[in-house]
């Protein structure tokens, strides 16, 4: 139950204000921090949680 409510606020509300902080903080967009901060398998699963949390859903 914690868990799915943790996962409609994260991904409804607090990931777009966090990444909206990031942004203005960084000038950078959330692909460019993950490419600049992770390396290998760990960047590959950033990248894919980043694309599952998207609000553009390609397919």
């Amino acid at each position: 139950m914690f868990i799915s409510l943790w996962e409609f606020f994260y991904g409804h509300f607090f990931r777009f204000w966090m990444k909206w902080l990031l942004r203005q903080m960084t000038g950078k967009c959330e692909l460019q921090r993950i490419f600049d901060t992770y390396v290998g398998a760990q960047r590959t699963h950033r990248i894919e949680n980043s694309l599952t949390y998207s609000k553009n859903k390609v397919g």
